[in-house]
């Protein structure tokens, strides 16, 4: 002790004694304890005691003679000294390093050691920064590998770090990976260690590194990485193996998910920047984007993982993304560059700002919403979830349309300026001129304008933003900040312009408490699901399924939470000003929109919020609310506006606000009952006590009274009746009696207005002094509510009229306030609506000082009572007697005026006689006089009538008359209703009285040419050749009291002179034309159209024809005429049936058929049933050419106009209407001329029968209906010579798609079943029966099949409308329906399949990547299906053999195998014959796998079941059934389906193969040592590498499964890294993402790499160079067996490892040696069974050994070749052929091996 109380110079001898003080060796506790305190007070003594006595020690340690009490001295020292004593340490250790031997792996063991002895209580920050200093000393300056020591210290930095991880550390890890938080305040302490130690380190490698060595740049981002365990795992335990494998990847991830200070970033932000430093910026964003990401990951809220306060992290960032061009080319002077960024860079840097700005949203948040507009955006979009371009958040139409169009703006200038940069480039260099095809940098750099407007992401970007919002929940972090608070702008922003939806999400999703978010944010939610929340009905509730009602149930609650949460902030005890006015705010606004639902949701979000708290309040409150009660019991939609907002606590404090959004809400709402609410509210509770609230209240009431008028009329028209009119009445008169007795209290020369605002202000003045000044609105508004009357109950109705229309007092005047001219008060209209009231004072205020144009104006108007009407008549009475000149210079109309007085005064209106005497003295007295003789010519007897006007009343018609007049006398073509019309009987009249007298004379032959008949009919025939014609028949036929008897005397007198021609003609002419005049219009049949037609067919019959001929002429043009033919039909049938011969020509008569057939005549069948009889019988005997062609040509021409109409109106026309066609009497005349159909006119019947319809490209189906008819004549009526002959023409027709393809298959398929053909045969099918091939195609004809086949799927897919390129379902299946056809047609012979198929390929190459080629490749597909063989001759497109195969229903050729393969597979006998069948199906179905997968995946689902259903069984059931082995089979055949298993299209079934693995995994859990498992997991691993967005998320869910097989079988080592690999994200999207991608999307990933499965190979490298040497043909035959046994023991667990042997083995299997030779032979097989794609490899080798000269080689070949003719199927002809040539010659029995052979393939075996 005192010795080393006084060793306090640190001299020589002082050292001296501490040398040897720490050589002493104790034992006892006693001494060691006092031993320790001497220790203590050495380190008191003097200050360097502490670091001589540190070095020492450790030296002691390392040497030959250590003391055994070193330990606990440095534990002493550690204690004594807790912050110098780790630097001394440290240096001690840096002094270690120096040295020239290696002494890494001594130091790592040492520290390790310390730590362990110390029991962590050291400060490893202070050891590390004591590690990390930088020494001056001569041997540091002259160290010799200043590399290896910078490499060296950054390993025992990274082992010092997982040092700090304690038993208490890693208990709290492992519970925090449980989801446990238990000791977290250990672990938080040990996160932030390792935090600030990866700062001192990047500091260290930042400033002190470069001063100690220049290290290579490999080295240097080695060291960087690896301090920040970016690092591959093995560098951290590659020198001593510590971390133990257990703990490994545990600490690894321990010391990464740690937070990232603020200076660790910046420093790796400034090295990527500087340019002395190897670490690039490209390589300095890629790590840094890395580090944020993952300190995102492990955010905690007791953990603050991200914290950056320096704004200049921003323009660092960006300034990494800068693109900078090589400094040795020179640019043209004055040449500015632009700035630029590299692309992916550039987005890079947005993504990482984006993560850091949401964990600090007070600094780099603000910061970025404000000064950068990208990446606002961004934020935008992950807080709205949103991900659009322009943002959602951007409501206005016009803005964005205005950011799209300056997107391509700047996306246009940017790549002219990266254009024209790189040109300048390329001139300084290459001389190369730079275009957008050749441009380099135009995908790579983009403009760098940070603070620039916002770009459009590109769409990868997109991606991985919402990818990261997702794992990071960037958009909640940013929504969660108040102060800024982002989401309340955003809300601000948007308003009442659209639905938020993605609020609603935004409180969906929130976990915790609601206070968190801002209130409009609830309110929003609370609208969204007020807008869901549609009551239904019982029955689909009872529909719904559980998890439906689950998340309506979760909902409700949560909307119930969120009511309760804003009426605690409306009512509760703590709510305050602020928050009511924002929720009640947010409501208000809404109720102004333009959209009725936006305003419909605000009323019922209001009424949610208000109504609850209503019903708590005292009854002191009830008592002041009497009225509103009232109010609201006439509106109980809306007692939360009357009843509940006025009893909130904090009314007052939004009274205002209310007013103001009512106010603008009656101006928008149409509903009238809202608006009511409304007046009535306003007038309670609006606030009006300052002047400028109450002139806003008046003007906008009175706006909605003046300017709504649809409003208005439905609130208080008297036909409505509505309840609250009343109410809303009062209330109005209300709001502007106490607004007018407010202004009248006014001063005269109080400024109540501006000056902008006084152009439509008024000022009144009362006779009784007082004055007001008010808007014009107001005044007349007050008017109109007076000429309503006065409402039931209490108001100040007569007090308003009082004020303004004072009894036996003048009005008040007005004046404009800004010309102080008097103003006119009461405007006409105003004066009109005060006249139509039932308030006689406005009626008389009205009438006063009425102009006389006025008084007439008012008086025509309609809608006026009878007391007002009375009044007005009165007022024109005095007018009259004042100044009648001026009055009646004001009428227009007497008469009409006259009229209506008449009109007035039968209504009951009293006056106005004066004035309508004034009207009827300036009348024309002639009306009375003709209406005097119109009564009296009524009211005379009707016999002497006629007599008495004859002589005379009746008018002359002389020779000089216009009959042009008279007839337009008689039949007025315009009639105004408004005059009675002439008398136009007595004309009438007249002129039958001359038409009588002409015929008479006529009779008498006493009669002249161009008489009165014949101009009565010229003028007829003029009008209907002049315009007047439609109206002149349309009168004559209303008229046909005249006009009958006028054409009847027409036809008389016709009839009469018979002899004029002129007459005859030009009267059947003026009787058509008029015919067809009522044929044209929709009149109803009457009197004048009968007697049209009895006269056209009188003149016909009289007219009879000459001959046919012209009879069809006749025919032919009343048919274009479309007049009636009935006359010219029955004409021409009588010639015929008189048996005159038909003279027509085929052509006249065809277009006659033709019209007939359109008018639908009855006469049309018996026409021609006389053409093809009798008119056939008189032409050419035996000729029914002409016929057939004419009814062909009517057929196709009724069609084509059929498939027209039918395209036209296939929507109106009814099926009703469809039925009126000829067709059928046509076909019927067909069959009867043509039974064989083509014989006759061949060309123009296979049109008829095949040709395609112009309708079919509609949608409408236009195939004729006889066809089928016409085509089963063909095929049952027909000889074989015209069948043949119709087929070689229908497929040696060029390819022009000319022939219905539908109807030409139909008839192939029916001529190949025929019955005549199998008439004879023997009706019962034998059992091994082979089809006939009946039609005998060829090659090209196949050809042609086939492209009928697609021609008509073509036009199917066609019908269908389908804009898309995709082929859908119908047209595959009706490729399939015609395959049966093509199969028969192939006949199963391999040169028409392998022509079908060729042709085929190359269809499919010639289409391309269209509809047509995929419809190629389905038919291919379906070819190959059925015959699988073509394989061997055709090399079928990836594309063909997709997974879709086996997702159809169409049927396979080896469905049946295989389903029987599969069985036997599964069979689980325990005979030997049951195990060599499960062998031998077993064997077929690998090869299978390799040689038609897509015929084996077809089954998987059969698979997947029958693994199933071995999952309950229990481990010795398992073993003994030889369960085991299926499984294992199964695991090897899926391993051979690689990759078309997984396939999207088979991803169910193999992930219920995998469940079914994971179960038995789970049952059996010690199954480490098969080998199934490690099969099992490498498969999972394919999987994953594969299609990881299918396989992880499966895996994950039975992540518990596998994490319990692993705990219990920690040999395991493949399924823990599996295990580890699932923790990764994986990027949710198409499985087939390319390598590249995934490989970039694991390192951004934010955990640590994956480590990669390797199958456990059985050999090393070493092993296989030595059995390689052993197994050449020079060693000794004993080595050779050695291998081979070798081979065979480890083969039998990874039998992959033979085929590194292959060409041994051949050369072995003809080896004289028996025992070698067998082991060769077994070892090949077994190669050949685990990859039987290798069987035709050793083809050549068999053939010799089967052909060898050594009688038992011979007999080993045959003795194997059953197992390997299964294996190798495609040979299995030759090497049975071999086995027969041996047989044959070599005197050897074979015919059992080729049996058992033959067995094998035909798995006959079986049974």
């Amino acid at each position: 002790m005192s010795l080393c109380m006084n060793c306090r110079t640190h001299g020589a001898d002082d050292m001296d004694v501490i040398s040897n003080l720490i050589k002493i060796r104790l034992k006892p506790k006693v001494l060691l304890n006092h031993y320790m305190l001497c220790v203590r007070e050495l380190l008191n003594a003097h200050r360097d005691n502490l670091g001589t006595m540190i070095k020492l020690v450790i030296f002691n340690e390392l040497s030959n003679a250590r003391n055994p009490n070193n330990m606990q001295v440095l534990h002493t020292v550690l204690q004594h000294s807790p912050e110098q004593a780790p630097k001394f340490l440290a240096m001690v250790f840096q002094d270690l390093l120096t040295n020239k031997d290696d002494y890494l792996r001594a130091s790592r063991a040492l520290l390790r050691e310390i730590i362990k002895q110390t029991k962590h209580e050291i400060n490893f920050q202070s050891f590390c920064l004591g590690l990390m200093q930088e020494r001056k000393e001569a041997s540091y300056a002259d160290m010799e590998f200043k590399e290896r020591f910078v490499i060296q210290v950054t390993d025992l930095l990274t082992v010092s770090m997982m040092l700090g991880i304690t038993a208490q550390v890693k208990e709290a890890g492992i519970a925090w990976d449980k989801g446990e938080k238990k000791n977290l305040e250990v672990l938080r302490a040990f996160q932030n260690q390792i935090a600030a130690i990866q700062r001192d380190a990047v500091w260290w490698l930042h400033t002190v590194v470069p001063s100690i060595s220049k290290l290579g740049p490999k080295d240097y981002v080695h060291c960087l990485h690896k301090v920040l365990f970016t690092e591959q795992p093995e560098t951290y335990y590659k020198w001593d193996n510590w971390p133990p494998e257990s703990d490994r990847n545990f600490f690894l991830r321990l010391c990464s998910e740690v937070p990232l200070l603020e200076d660790t970033l910046m420093r790796i932000l400034v090295i990527g920047l500087s340019r002395d430093l190897p670490l690039g910026p490209a390589d300095a964003m890629e790590l840094a984007d890395h580090l944020v990401k993952r300190a995102a990951g492990v955010q905690s809220d007791d953990l603050d993982v991200l914290h950056v306060e320096r704004i200049q992290l921003i323009d660092a960032v960006l300034n990494l993304c800068t693109y900078h061009h090589p400094e040795n080319i020179q640019l043209p002077a004055g040449y500015q560059p632009p700035n630029l960024a590299i692309s992916t860079l550039y987005w890079k840097a947005w993504l990482l700002l984006l993560v850091v700005a949401a964990f600090n949203p007070q600094k780099i948040g603000l910061a970025a919403w404000d000064g950068y507009p990208t990446l606002k955006m961004l934020m935008e979009m992950v807080m709205t979830n949103n991900y659009s371009y322009p943002p959602c958040t951007v409501a206005d139409e016009e803005t964005k349309t205005e950011m799209i169009s300056r997107e391509l703006q700047i996306s246009q200038k940017e790549r002219q300026e990266i254009l024209a940069f790189e040109s300048h480039l390329a001139a300084a260099s290459t001389k190369q001129t730079i275009t957008e095809s050749n441009s380099l940098l135009l995908s790579q750099l983009t403009s760098l304008e940070p603070k620039g407007p916002p770009r459009r992401p590109p769409p990868h970007i997109h991606d991985q933003l919402k990818t990261l919002n997702q794992s990071l929940r960037l958009g909640h972090l940013l929504c969660r900040s108040r102060n800024p608070d982002f989401l309340l702008n955003i809300i601000q922003r948007q308003a009442s312009s659209q639905s938020m939806p993605w609020l609603a999400d935004l409180v969906q999703s929130s976990e915790g408490s609601l206070d968190v978010l801002p209130v409009q944010c609830l309110c929003e939610f609370l609208l969204h699901d007020a807008a869901d929340d549609t009551p239904t009905a019982d029955d689909e509730e009872e529909g719904e399924s559980k998890e439906q009602k689950a998340k309506k149930r979760q909902r409700q609650q949560k909307q119930r939470q969120l009511l309760g949460r804003l009426q605690d902030l409306l009512l509760g005890p703590k709510a305050d000003e602020h928050t009511t006015c924002e929720v009640l705010d947010y409501f208000l606004r809404r109720l102004s929109s333009s959209q009725v639902a936006s305003r419909v949701l605000a009323m019922k979000g209001l009424s949610l919020v208000l109504t609850e708290g209503g019903i708590k309040d005292g009854e002191e409150r009830d008592q002041l609310m009497e009225d509103d009660s009232r109010d609201a019991e006439l509106l109980p939609a809306y007692q939360w506006l009357l009843q509940d907002l006025p009893k909130l606590p904090l009314f007052d404090s939004v009274r205002g606000m209310t007013a103001n959004a009512l106010q603008q809400a009656i101006h928008v709402e149409t509903d009238p009952q809202t608006i009511s609410a409304y007046l009535i509210y306003l007038s309670q509770h609006a606030p009006v006590g300052e002047q400028g609230l109450h002139n806003d209240l008046a003007l906008d009431v009175a706006r909605l009274i003046v300017e709504r008028s649809t409003i208005m009329n439905s609130l208080f028209s008297k036909h409505s009746c509505r309840p609250e009119s009343d109410a809303t009445l009062t209330a109005l008169i209300s709001i502007f009696s106490t607004y007018i007795c407010r202004m009248r209290k006014t001063k005269e020369g109080e400024d109540l207005y501006s000056w902008s605002e006084s152009q439509d202000q008024v000022f009144l003045r009362w006779t009784t002094g007082e004055t007001a000044t008010m808007h014009i609105l107001v005044v007349h508004a007050m008017v109109i509510l007076l000429t309503l009357g006065p409402p039931k109950g209490e108001s100040d109705f007569f007090t308003l009229l009082e004020i303004w229309f004072p009894d036996k007092k003048p009005l008040p005047t007005a004046f404009l306030v800004d010309t102080s001219e008097e103003a006119l008060l009461l405007p006409d209209w105003l004066k009109l609506r005060m006249i139509r009231s039932e308030v006689s004072r406005l009626v008389d205020a009205a009438l006063q000082d009425l102009e006389p144009q006025q008084l007439l104006l008012f008086v025509q108007s309609f809608g006026i009572p009878m007391s007002s009407m009375s009044k007005l008549l009165q007022y024109l009475d005095q007018a009259v007697s004042h100044d009648p000149q001026t009055l009646e210079q004001n009428i227009m109309d007497k008469n009409y005026m006259a009229h209506l007085v008449e009109v007035q005064h039968e209504r009951g209106a009293t006056g106005g006689h004066t004035f309508h005497s004034l009207l009827s003295a300036s009348l024309p007295p002639r009306r009375d006089s003709a209406e005097a003789s119109r009564v009296k010519v009524t009211v005379e007897p009707p016999h002497s009538s006629v007599k008495m006007r004859a002589v005379s009343q009746l008018p002359v018609i002389s020779p000089e008359d216009d009959l042009t007049t008279v007839l337009l006398q008689l039949f007025p073509v315009k009639m105004d209703p408004r005059w009675p019309t002439p008398p136009s009987r007595p004309l009438a009249l007249a002129l039958q009285q001359v038409l009588a007298q002409e015929v008479l004379r006529a009779r008498q032959g006493t009669g002249q040419q161009g008489g009165t008949a014949a101009r009565v009919l010229q003028a007829l025939a003029a009008l209907l050749g002049s315009a007047h014609a439609g109206p002149l028949v349309v009168a004559m036929h209303h008229s046909h009291a005249f006009s009958c008897p006028l054409l009847r005397q027409l036809h008389l007198y016709q009839q009469v002179a018979s002899q004029d021609v002129a007459f005859s003609s030009l009267f059947f002419k003026v009787v058509m034309q008029m015919l067809t005049w009522l044929g044209s219009s929709a009149l109803e049949a009457g009197s004048l159209s009968n007697l049209l037609k009895s006269l056209v067919a009188q003149y016909s019959h009289k007219h009879h024809i000459a001959d046919v001929r012209t009879g069809f002429l006749h025919l032919a043009e009343a048919l274009a005429y479309r007049r009636d033919s009935e006359v010219a039909v029955r004409g021409i049938i009588a010639s015929l049936r008189a048996g005159e011969k038909c003279n027509a020509e085929p052509e006249l008569i065809r277009k006659v058929l033709q019209g007939l057939m359109e008018v639908k005549s009855p006469y049309l069948e018996e026409l021609l049933s006389l053409l093809m009889t009798v008119g056939m019988e008189t032409g050419a005997p035996g000729n029914t050419a002409g016929p057939v062609a004419m009814v062909i040509l009517l057929l196709l021409q009724e069609t084509e106009e059929r498939g027209v109409k039918l395209e036209a109106e296939s929507k109106t026309i009814s099926e009703g209407k469809r039925t009126g066609s000829s067709s059928g009497l046509l076909i019927d005349w067909l069959e009867l001329l043509d039974p064989e159909v083509t014989s006759v006119c061949s060309d123009l019947q296979q049109k008829l029968l095949f040709s395609v319809n112009k309708g079919i490209g509609s949608g409408v189906s236009a195939v004729p209906s006889y066809r089928p008819y016409l085509l089963a004549l063909l095929t049952h009526q027909s000889n074989w010579s015209t069948l043949h002959q119709c087929i070689t023409t229908l497929l040696n027709k060029p390819k022009e798609h000319s022939v219905d393809p539908s109807s030409a298959l139909d008839f192939l398929w029916a001529c190949s079943h025929i019955p005549r053909i199998w008439q004879g045969r023997d009706q019962k099918t034998p059992q091994k029966h082979t089809e006939k091939c009946v039609l005998k195609l060829t090659s090209d004809e196949l050809i042609s099949l086939v492209d009928l086949i697609l021609w008509e799927s073509e036009l199917s897919w066609r019908d269908t409308g389908k804009a898309d390129e995709t082929l859908d379902q119908a047209s595959c299946s009706l490729i399939q329906s015609r395959l049966p056809l093509l199969h028969s047609c192939c006949h199963s012979e391999p040169q028409n399949v392998h022509s079908v198929c060729e042709y085929l390929l190359n269809c499919i190459k010639k289409w391309g990547d269209s509809v047509m080629s995929r419809r190629c490749e389905n038919l291919l597909l379906q070819m190959y299906l059925q015959f699988p063989e073509v394989i061997q001759h055709v090399r079928l497109p990836d594309a063909t053999l997709s997974g879709e195969a086996s997702a159809d229903g169409s049927t396979c050729k080896l469905d049946i195998l295989v389903h029987r393969l599969i069985t036997l597979m599964a069979d689980t006998g325990e005979s030997k014959s049951a195990e060599s069948r499960v062998s031998d199906a077993t064997l077929a179905c690998r090869r299978l796998a390799v040689s038609h997968p897509v015929l084996l995946l077809r089954h998987l689902n059969m698979v997947a079941a029958l693994l199933h259903g071995r999952i309950h069984l229990n481990l010795q059931e398992f073993r003994q059934q030889h369960h085991l082995t299926f499984f294992s089979d199964v695991l090897a055949i899926l391993e051979l389906l690689q990759p078309r298993v997984f396939h999207p299209d088979h991803q169910r079934a193999l992930q219920d193969c995998l469940l079914s693995f994971i179960k038995v995994l789970q049952n059996f859990r010690r199954l480490s040592r098969m080998p199934v498992i490690n099969k099992f997991v490498q498969f999972i691993q394919k999987y994953i590498t594969h299609d990881a967005a299918a396989a992880v998320p499966f895996l994950q869910k039975h992540s518990d499964i596998l994490q319990a097989l692993a705990s219990e079988n920690p040999d395991l080592v493949q399924l823990k890294s599996l295990l580890a690999g699932l923790t990764l994200p994986v990027k949710t999207g198409s499985s087939d993402i390319a390598a590249e991608d995934r490989d970039a999307e694991d390192s951004s990933s934010g955990s640590l790499p994956l480590v990669s499965i390797s199958a456990s190979t059985a050999l090393s490298s070493a092993d296989m160079t030595k059995y390689m040497k052993k197994i050449s043909g020079g060693e000794a035959i004993e080595d050779v067996l050695d291998v081979l046994t070798e081979l065979d023991e480890k083969s039998k667990r990874n039998p992959e490892i033979i085929q590194y042997f292959a060409n041994d083995l051949q050369r072995l299997m003809s080896s004289p040696e028996e025992l070698c030779r067998n082991m060769a032979f077994n070892l090949a097989l077994r190669c050949i069974q685990n990859t039987p794609s290798l069987a035709s490899d050793f083809l050549p080798t068999f053939m010799y050994c089967m052909g060898s000269g050594n009688f038992d080689v011979i007999q080993t070949a045959l003795r194997n070749l059953p197992e390997y003719v299964l294996l190798c199927q495609e040979h299995a002809d030759i090497l049975l052929h071999k086995a027969f040539l041996v047989g044959i010659y070599g005197q050897i029995d074979t015919s059992s091996v080729i049996a058992e052979s033959m067995k094998v393939l035909h798995m006959e075996a079986t049974t």
